[in-house]
Formats: structure tokens, C-alpha cells, sequence
């Protein structure tokens, strides 16, 4: 029977060539996005659920109340984490981790290599169930002066040599012995390391690390035992600074959050990568549904083909459930058809998907995983596109059949027109949100800023930078084609929080803004071309007062007082600092964030990097010479040097990658849609045939034929622009308001893609219309 079934199948594909290629094809770029789209979200919500205790693996959190607000912070003081292991006896486990700067590697023969340094304490490979290849987990790190390195980062280092015991110097000054080495971490982990130093390293040389509740530059990780309730444990963790540090410390608490969803969600539970995973499922669906629509309405129109072999096949005993059956394997059989070149598409849309996510995605065909996608997608895709198809055309009486009486009715139509409306109302509302998010984007991303930070390239300071700057800003200067060099604390577009122990006069003792600091040279201002508003900025002639003196933006400046600030006192942990000067606002983090208040110090911090304003007529002659007095300065450390804004382009790269994908997609799913549209006008123009004959020998012309078949379709897409463009509007409207920055709502969008839309579709059922219309209506009224 199934082998029949099939036959049966078989031949009505080869019978109908046009409308078994717009289904099989339909489908095929409908699953293949499906596919592409489903991997990604797969692979995104499978990061560091691998370890064996995952569910009681978490990060430790400190939460801050600023201006009455909870603001969570990973960053942790050092004693932190073992007064957490000592006090707590539902901790299990817990480890410090610190990410330090890039420092150089270098082995004994003078091979060096760029590295990022990871502190962390010795159990860390136990909690996180680290495999050493070499070496022994237990042990590795309990030595300060040992350092234990992937096996990627081993090969690079010593090729095939056994690196167990060798000697390697970070930045010249400490030696360290290879202990172990690590597995290479995995893609779908917040853990990418390539090497590890004991923690009691850094200690060794500052004391304070280890005592300092001030200093908040650790991150904690913690397991806890099984069957502990996460929740009561986090209410008592609410109180951990008034209970073990300082009684009145009641703005601080701490609590858990798993490490699992540390990828997928902020730490406040805001959606992160998890927003992209859920918009990326629903076009997932969304696609796959357009497709499927598209074999829904070609199998019922069609339905009048196939009524006698029903009729037929009802008289002879066949029973309404075979004839399902019979009906769900044909679909079942074009979806398989579809899935294999649903496969063939993927594969070779593959490398630019990776390209635009920024992954490296592959079909791992020994995954059985991989397998149930497919599968899962091949038989929802069949039953979807099979099910009313079957269902309707098993409802034909036997003997209005054979009468002749093949007339399917209203219900059929109207389900068509349902599915025509649904397409192209998902497909209209696709293209319009993704424009909207464009325009948004490309309006961030070109906004004033209120500082220049186009031509000047950033250096970050290693080495005996810091103590050689002054000299390396002269010699700099020396080229007519560098304009200013200075000297900061932090990228300008990338200043993070302190907002701790702020006090002026007149303040509400309850009021604590979330303030940031920065620190900049005389030069700062001038490199980044940012505005005065009022006072002055730091200068040499008042350095010996400038140690105590802090600019501070209009922001801040409207906070302290309503009147001048100039004079005004900021006492900052014991420290009184006077107002010298105000600059104007301008965005000193990602620029979707409404600015805040912040200070500037001259001094009293570390000097991080080097900003050098360059001509922008002679830009290669400037890199070279930056590139050559930093080496001749700083000779054992290679120079990372990068335009400003490259690196902002950078930190909005995934937005752009978000952007061009969902550009792509809604653009398919209208093609899709499209594709549909022309198989059903199609279908219908030759359904009415004898009637176009007719119409034409009693005088018809062909444009007013052309109008008449046009008018059921064009009312459909007119139909779905009245559906999806207010709908359309309601989203994109509450997804703007999250921005503190944003583009009125563009209503030509809206316009421009309803034209578009309505043209596209005119085009195409004029054409087919067009095509009937054209024929000899002698030939028309034979037609069957």
C-alpha cells in the first residue's frame, strides 16, 4: 500500500512540473532558513550547559543601589569570594577570576607571543571541570609562579616540543613554569582562556588585593551543593556587606546567577543574546509557515485535478482515513524531496551565514541532535503543508463527482484568501520592522556624539610605556602629520561606572546618581575635540592644584547645583575635589544609552592608553611613525594600534550582523510569498479559461480581462498592508521607546513598502493574467 501510495505521488509530481517545482522549491528555501536560523539558535542557547554541574554552577554578583535603582555589577572585591566559601556552608566551591590587560610571553630562545593573562584561584580547573592533557588538575596551580596553557596556545609556543617544565617570562620581569596543559575551550563558553596564573601571583606583589574591599576588579565563581534553594540563599546573600563588612554598607548586596545564562541574559535579567534567539526563532517559524502556506494553497486549488480519482477511489471501497493517509504521503514525499535540497541550499549558504554571525556553525552529521532538527523539521513542515489539503480534498461526495459536480465552494476559496493575506501580511511586516532597525542603527551610528573620534588612533600602554609617555608624545609631535597627542584612563566611548561615595553640599543624603569617572591629560580635550561649557579644563600651569581639581559634564553639573558649579566641592572617599570646569555632554558609552553624569580627573589613576589625532590627509605616514617611536621606546612589546572609530564600528558590529540578516530573511520571505502568488494566479488563470474565451468572442479586450483576474489578488495584498502595517507600527514603536536616543517613526517606510509590496504582486498576477488573456479564445472555450 505505501509503495502505491508512493507510485501515485510519484506521478503526480511528474504530471504537474510547474506546480511541483514552485512546492518543492517553496519549501527547499523555506527549510533552508528554517535550518540555518534553527542552528544558530541551538548553538546559542547550548553555551556552558556542558558541564557536569551546570545547574549548580553560578556567578557571583554585586548589586548596587545608585538614585534608588539596583544596579547589578560582576565586578567583586578580592577577600570576597573566601569569606563567601568561609560563611556560607551551601557553597561548595568557589574560585576568583581576573582578567588582566595583554601582556607578551616569551620563552627562553626570544620567541614571544601577544596573550591575555588569567589569574584565578587553584580550584578553578575543579569547578569548571577543566580536563589537563598534560599535567595534573589537582596540582597546577598551586604553585604562584606556575602557569598552565591550552593546548592551542602550547602548540603555538613550542610546536611539538613537550612544553611540561619549560620556562616562560610574562613581560620580562616573572618566570613561570608550565604545569599543565588544558584542553582548547569550547566556542559555546564565557571561558576563553588560553592560559592560567595562580592568583597568589598578583598578591604577591600587592598585599591589598587580598585585604582591599574597595577594589572591585575580580569576577567570582561559585558551585553550590546539591538540593541547596538558590533563592533563600540569595535573600541571605541580600545582607552580606552589613553582615561582614560594614554595618551601615546596606546600598551593596550579593546573589547568584547562573552561569548559564550568563550569555543569554544581563545580570539585572534583561534579555541579551536571548532577544536575537527569540526574533530569529519567530522568523524561523515565520518563513517556514510562508512556505508551507504556499503548498496549502496550490494542493487546494488544485483540487477540481483531482476530484474524480477520488470519486473513484470512494466507490470502490476506499475509506476516507486511506485517502489521508494516501494525501499526507504525497506532502511527506515533496517535503523529503524539499529537505534534500533544503540541505544542499544550507551547505552552501553556510560560510556566509558564519561569515554575517560571526560563528562557525557546521552540520555535524554524527550529532544525533542534528538529526532530530532535521527530522523534527521535515515532518512538521509535511504535516503543516499536508494536513487541510488532505483533509478538504477527502471531503468530495463520490456521486457529485462523477456527476461532474466538482465545485469546491466558498470554503475553499476563502481558506486560499486567508493564506494569501496571512503570507503577505508576515512578509510586509518583516521588511518594515527590518528597515525600521536599520534606519535606527545607521542613526546611532552617525549621531553627533559631541566629540571628534574620527582620525584618532588609540595605543593601548604596556610595558615601560607609561614611565617613557612624555618622551614618546615629543618625539610623536616631531611629524608635521600628527596634530596632538594625550593620554587617558579609558576609551572615550567606553567609560564604565563607579558612582561610589559621591557627597556635595545640599545633597539629599538619599540621593545617590550613578556617576562615572575617567581620567585624561592636558591634551584630552583637545585630541577628542570636545567642548568647553564653563570654567576651564586641567593645565600645566595649575598642576600642582589640578591633583585635586575634576571637570565634570552638564549632566552632573545640573545634578549638584541649579546655578554656577565652578568652586563647588565633590568629596570622594575622603577626598575633597573642586569643580574647575564643565564640558559640554557627550556619549562616553554605547551611544544607545542616555548620557550620565561623570567626573574627569587629571591624576590618581592608571593611564591605559595613548590617543594620537592624525592628519587625515597623511594617515600612513602618521601610523608609521607611531609604530616606530613606540618601538624604539618600548621594544619588547609590539604595538596594537587601532583607529577610535574602528573600535566603536566594532562594539556595534553585532547590531549590524543582526540588521543584514533580518534584511536578508524578510527580503526571502517576500520572495517566497511572491513564488506562491505566481503558482496560484497561475493555476487560476488556467482554471478559467473556457470563461476568458468567452468573454473575449463577446467582446472582452485583453486589459479589461487583465483588470478583472488582477482585482481578486491586488484586494488580498491591499488587505495584508491593512493587517501588518499597523501591527507593524505597534512593535516597532515600543522596540524604539528602549532606546534614549531615537528616529521618529518613519512613516515613508511604511508607505514606500506598501507601494512596493502592492506593485511586486500587481506585476506578477498581471502577468499571468496577461498570458491567459492573450490566448485564442477559439482554443480557450476546447480547453477540456
Amino acid at each position: 500500500m505505501i509503495l502505491t501510495n508512493l507510485k501515485i505521488a510519484y506521478r503526480n509530481l511528474i504530471r504537474s512540473k510547474g506546480y511541483s517545482f514552485i512546492n518543492i522549491f517553496g519549501l527547499a528555501f523555506g527549510m533552508a532558513v528554517t535550518i540555518l536560523l534553527l542552528l544558530w539558535v541551538s548553538f546559542e542557547l547550548s553555551w556552558d550547559k556542558f558541564y557536569p554541574n551546570t545547574n549548580n554552577l553560578y556567578q557571583v554578583v554585586c548589586r548596587q543601589t545608585w538614585d534608588g535603582a539596583k544596579h547589578p555589577m560582576p565586578n567583586l572585591p578580592g577577600p570576597l569570594i573566601d569569606v563567601l566559601k568561609e560563611k556560607y556552608p551551601e557553597v561548595k566551591m568557589a574560585a576568583n577570576v581576573n582578567t588582566w590587560g595583554q601582556s607578551v610571553l616569551k620563552k627562553c630562545d626570544g620567541f614571544e607571543q601577544n596573550i591575555h593573562i588569567n589569574h584565578v584561584d587553584p580550584n578553578f580547573l575543579k569547578l569548571f571541570s577543566i580536563k589537563l592533557l598534560r599535567g595534573d588538575a589537582t596540582t597546577a596551580l598551586n604553585d604562584p609562579r606556575s602557569i598552565v596553557l591550552s593546548e592551542k596556545m602550547a602548540k603555538v609556543m613550542f610546536e611539538n616540543d613537550d612544553p611540561i617544565g619549560k620556562i616562560l617570562t610574562i613581560d620580562n620581569k616573572t618566570a613561570l613554569k608550565v604545569t599543565g596543559i588544558m584542553e582548547n575551550p569550547a566556542e559555546n563558553t564565557i571561558l576563553k582562556f588560553s592560559c592560567l596564573v595562580p592568583f597568589e601571583l598578583l598578591r604577591m606583589d600587592n598585599e591589598g588585593l587580598r585585604t582591599s574591599w574597595g577594589n572591585h576588579s575580580y569576577f567570582g565563581f561559585a558551585e553550590v551543593n546539591e538540593g541547596v534553594n538558590v533563592d533563600s540563599l540569595n535573600k541571605k546573600l541580600n545582607n552580606f556587606f552589613v553582615n561582614h563588612v560594614e554595618k551601615t554598607d546596606s546600598l551593596r548586596s550579593l546573589f547568584l546567577f547562573p552561569v548559564s545564562k550568563v550569555h543569554l541574559y544581563f545580570f539585572d535579567g534583561s534579555e541579551k543574546v536571548m532577544k536575537q534567539v527569540k526574533l530569529f526563532s519567530i522568523i524561523a517559524i515565520f518563513i517556514l509557515l510562508i512556505a508551507c502556506f504556499n503548498f496549502m494553497n496550490l494542493s487546494t486549488a488544485r483540487a477540481a485535478k483531482r476530484a474524480k480519482e477520488i470519486g473513484l477511489k470512494k466507490t470502490v471501497g476506499a475509506s476516507r482515513g486511506r485517502l489521508i493517509a494516501q494525501f499526507m504521503g504525497e506532502s511527506l514525499l515533496v517535503t523529503f524531496i524539499s529537505m534534500n535540497f533544503a540541505l544542499i541550499f544550507a551547505k552552501l549558504l553556510l560560510p556566509y551565514f558564519n561569515s554575517m554571525m560571526d560563528r562557525n556553525l557546521q552540520f555535524d552529521y554524527s550529532s544525533v541532535q542534528f538529526w532530530l532538527l532535521i527530522v523534527g523539521v521535515t515532518l512538521v513542515t509535511g504535516i503543516l503543508s499536508g494536513a487541510y489539503p488532505a483533509f478538504y480534498l477527502t471531503k468530495f461526495r463520490p456521486i457529485n463527482v462523477l456527476k461532474g459536480n466538482t465545485s469546491r465552494g466558498k470554503g475553499g476559496a476563502r481558506f486560499r484568501e486567508v493564506l494569501v493575506v496571512l503570507q503577505y501580511s508576515l512578509s510586509i511586516a518583516l521588511v518594515v520592522c527590518t528597515l525600521v532597525v536599520s534606519l535606527q542603527i545607521r542613526y546611532l551610528q552617525k549621531m553627533d556624539m559631541g566629540m571628534d573620534i574620527h582620525n584618532v588612533v588609540s595605543v593601548p600602554l604596556t610595558g615601560t610605556f607609561r614611565e617613557k609617555h612624555d618622551v614618546i608624545r615629543q618625539q610623536l609631535l616631531e611629524d608635521p602629520s600628527i596634530q596632538s597627542v594625550s593620554y587617558g584612563a579609558h576609551m572615550p566611548c567606553n567609560v564604565y561606572y563607579n558612582g561610589w561615595g559621591n557627597e556635595w553640599e545640599g545633597k539629599d543624603p538619599n540621593y545617590n546618581p550613578l556617576v562615572s569617572y575617567t581620567i585624561g591629560d592636558y591634551n584630552f580635550l583637545k585630541t577628542f575635540k570636545i567642548q568647553m561649557a564653563e570654567g576651564r579644563y586641567f593645565s600645566e600651569e595649575f598642576e600642582k592644584s589640578d591633583s585635586t581639581a575634576i571637570v565634570i559634564n552638564q549632566t552632573f553639573a545640573k545634578m549638584v547645583s541649579k546655578g554656577s558649579v565652578i568652586g563647588m566641592i565633590i568629596k570622594n572617599n575622603g577626598t575633597n575635589y573642586h569643580i574647575v570646569g564643565v564640558v559640554k555632554d557627550f556619549n562616553f558609552t554605547h551611544i544607545s544609552n542616555k548620557i550620565g553624569p561623570l567626573m574627569m580627573y587629571s591624576s590618581g589613576g592608571s593611564l591605559d592608553y595613548m590617543f594620537v589625532r592624525v592628519n587625515p590627509n597623511n594617515k600612513g605616514k602618521a601610523n608609521a611613525t607611531i609604530q616606530r617611536v613606540c618601538s624604539l621606546n618600548n621594544p619588547d612589546f609590539p604595538v596594537n594600534s587601532i583607529f577610535v572609530d574602528d573600535y566603536l564600528s566594532y562594539m556595534y558590529k553585532g547590531d549590524q550582523k543582526s540588521m543584514t540578516i533580518l534584511l536578508y530573511f524578510s527580503v526571502l520571505a517576500l520572495i517566497i510569498s511572491s513564488l506562491g502568488l505566481i503558482g496560484l494566479a497561475s493555476f487560476m488563470a488556467e482554471e478559467r479559461t473556457k470563461e476568458i474565451g468567452v468573454r473575449k468572442i463577446m467582446g472582452a479586450s485583453v486589459t479589461s480581462l487583465v483588470s478583472l483576474f488582477s482585482y481578486d489578488f491586488t484586494k488580498w495584498v491591499l488587505l495584508s498592508n491593512i493587517i501588518a502595517l499597523p501591527l507593524a507600527w505597534y512593535f516597532m514603536k515600543g522596540w524604539l521607546q528602549g532606546f534614549a536616543y531615537r528616529i521618529p517613526m518613519p512613516w515613508w517606510v511604511f508607505a514606500a513598502v506598501a507601494a512596493f509590496v502592492f506593485v511586486i504582486a500587481f506585476l506578477t498576477v498581471s502577468y499571468q493574467s496577461y498570458r491567459a488573456a492573450s490566448q485564442n479564445p477559439v482554443i480557450s472555450i476546447k480547453y477540456e
